[in-house]
């Protein structure tokens, strides 16, 4: 199939990828390739020129904005995104592709999506957001396309805004995110982007609490919170490891006995812990979010949101966890080809009821 990809615009579609949406949208883009699809990535420029990349804007809209504004101005970023989204549409809406497949986090894509000639199937990558939520209250989420969520209970945050969902979880390569034998250093990991709604801070407090030094991985977007939250809490045995990509960091979770998620609010799906289960690494985590849906007790523990000791506790039983089992389970629930082959399912679904 000819398949246009709307990549988001925030960052760019390369390693080191800022988060899970970048990851994800890299991944993806290549698995469909190798799978035989022809396949364009509307993105920012400065993302992987390996990838089969179509541009829309210069470069990620939040990096650009500090760059140009000195600080990140969600209105500024907004009105870029929202012009460039525009003309992309505008563009499509006289394309041959077969499908068009929605990553954005923005409302334009959903406001043009019934001018479109073909289907336009949409991904809810994250929790409900207000103008993509107004956009879908004001013309009904039948006109705006096909939409699959990534979690059940993400699921049920947009129910009040889109009428049918299809779930399907988000995928990991666990051939790369593989499974390492042999003895752990006794330490936790915490990676992710470092800004509050992350709780970088409760992990390092839990993993002391529990006398495990702790590695915290990830970049640095609120500087403030990392210089008053998280860099003074981090002791001797501990380490900021930075911003690193995706080989270094299936080395560093590999090596871990332990790693800890601690969503402050309700994340839609936790990249971050399939990965790390895919590592052979046990989780210890809060339950927000899809986390419940995700962790069973044989790979890992749940605390009660915001309860460091009942995380502290959590990690310690995680230490007793085989490490196989979670890699198995992390190899039959999140493999990428079965959400590659799901995805492959919905596409020619809608390209049938189009051509219908």
């Amino acid at each position: 199939m000819k398949i246009g990809i709307i990549g988001h615009l925030k960052f760019p579609i390369a390693k080191p990828h800022a988060g899970g949406l970048e990851a994800f949208t890299d991944a993806y883009v290549r698995a469909l390739i190798q799978r035989g699809h022809d396949v364009t990535l509307f993105a920012s420029a400065d993302s992987d020129r390996e990838l089969p990349l179509e541009p829309i804007v210069d470069r990620g809209t939040v990096v650009d904005c500090v760059r140009r504004v000195g600080r990140i101005d969600h209105a500024w970023i907004d009105s870029v995104e929202d012009e460039a989204y525009e003309n992309l549409m505008v563009k499509l809406a006289d394309s041959d592709f077969d499908v068009i497949h929605n990553h954005s986090l923005s409302p334009i894509p959903l406001r043009f999506a019934a001018l479109l000639p073909m289907e336009m199937v949409t991904t809810i990558q994250t929790s409900v957001l207000p103008r993509m939520s107004e956009e879908l209250l004001q013309r009904g989420s039948r006109s705006c396309g096909h939409f699959v969520n990534i979690s059940q209970s993400n699921e049920k945050s947009w129910q009040a805004f889109i009428e049918d969902q299809s779930v399907i979880f988000n995928g990991i390569d666990t051939e790369f995110w593989r499974y390492q034998p042999g003895p752990r250093s006794r330490r936790a990991v915490w990676l992710g982007r470092i800004t509050p709604k992350k709780g970088t801070h409760l992990a390092i407090a839990a993993a002391h609490r529990a006398g495990l030094p702790i590695d915290v991985v990830g970049p640095v977007v609120d500087s403030d919170y990392f210089a008053e939250h998280v860099w003074p809490q981090l002791g001797r045995q501990d380490s900021y490891l930075g911003h690193r990509v995706q080989e270094d960091l299936c080395e560093i979770i590999g090596l871990a006995s332990v790693a800890l998620v601690t969503p402050c609010c309700d994340e839609p799906v936790g990249m971050a812990v399939a990965e790390a289960l895919s590592c052979g690494t046990p989780v210890a985590g809060f339950a927000r979010g899809a986390l419940p849906e995700i962790l069973v007790p044989s790979v890992g523990q749940l605390a009660y949101p915001g309860d460091v000791e009942g995380l502290a506790k959590a990690t310690l039983d995680c230490l007793n966890l085989n490490r196989e089992a979670c890699s198995r389970l992390a190899r039959q629930r999140f493999g990428f080809d079965r959400m590659v082959k799901q995805y492959e399912s919905v596409y020619q679904s809608t390209k049938i009821g189009v051509a219908a």
